[in-house]
């Protein structure tokens, strides 16, 4: 018996297909077409219905004709400006067999788009690092701390270049820019601990240690207690002045691990 209404299939990923490709989403809308076409099968339907079909295919292959991606394709394997997917009626196993070339063709083209995009972004990089480095060496901070300031915005989500732009203005005594670049890579990346100790000794070395005793408590929330980061603290805390926490924070290092002799040292001294 004839189906009396297009399938579902066949309806929902053409119709999909259709308003994908008006919105120029080709990949995806290749996709709905060769699912769409792949469920249509003419010989179960009425001649209407069918007709109905092959109405809807013509109209999604009519806008993948008109999709710059799949026309930049066609005329690089042609060599024909002209060329274009070709559909007639009845036809829909072949039509179904150039879709999935030049769905493949496609795919192969993005990818290598992106390689070449994320090659192009890591050449950058090291350029703008090298050359950052290099003014510092020269003595020129302002241009150079320039230039490591456009790594920082341009590629800081990516998980280290904070830290790695930071080791270079340490490496040429910019303490505060450099705590300051590392407490970005802390907000943006709060489980990552190789920030924390290089900032907190930033702040050190300027006397900061308000922002120091900062970055000790986001480690300590982040990785709980470990007794190295107590013994840091404690010693934050005698620079500091501030006996009593040094002490009490000592204390509660030492007594998670024995092995802190510096922790005991502080202890000892303060009982």
């Amino acid at each position: 018996m004839f189906s009396l209404s297009m399938p579902p299939a066949v309806s929902h990923n053409l119709n999909r297909a259709r308003s994908l490709l008006r919105r120029d989403d080709t990949v995806r809308a290749l996709e709905a077409m060769i699912a769409g076409i792949d469920a249509f099968h003419p010989n179960t339907m009425p001649g209407k219905l069918r007709f109905e079909v092959e109405v809807l295919i013509s109209e999604c292959v009519q806008e993948l004709n008109r999709q710059p991606m799949v026309r930049a394709l066609l005329e690089k394997l042609s060599n024909s400006s002209n060329a274009s997917v070709p559909y007639q009626p009845g036809k829909e196993v072949k039509l179904l067999g150039l879709l999935h070339l030049v769905f493949k063709a496609l795919k192969e083209n993005i990818a290598s788009r992106e390689r070449n995009a994320v090659e192009e972004r890591r050449k950058r990089k090291d350029l703008l690092l090298q050359k950052g480095t290099q003014l510092l060496k020269a003595g020129d901070m302002p241009r150079g701390k320039a230039a490591l300031r456009v790594v920082a915005e341009e590629f800081g989500k990516e998980k280290g270049v904070y830290v790695q732009v930071s080791d270079l203005l340490i490496e040429h005594n910019l303490q505060f820019e450099a705590g300051e670049i590392l407490e970005r890579a802390i907000e943006e990346f709060p489980k990552d601990a190789a920030a924390y100790g290089k900032a907190a000794q930033c702040w050190i070395n300027l006397r900061e240690y308000e922002k120091a005793e900062a970055v000790y408590l986001g480690a300590v929330k982040n990785f709980g207690k470990h007794p190295r980061t107590l013994l840091n603290m404690a010693k934050l805390y005698l620079m500091w002045n501030k006996k009593e926490k040094a002490f009490s924070v000592a204390l509660e290092a030492y007594n998670k691990d024995k092995s802190l002799e510096e922790a005991k040292e502080i202890v000892d001294r303060f009982s």
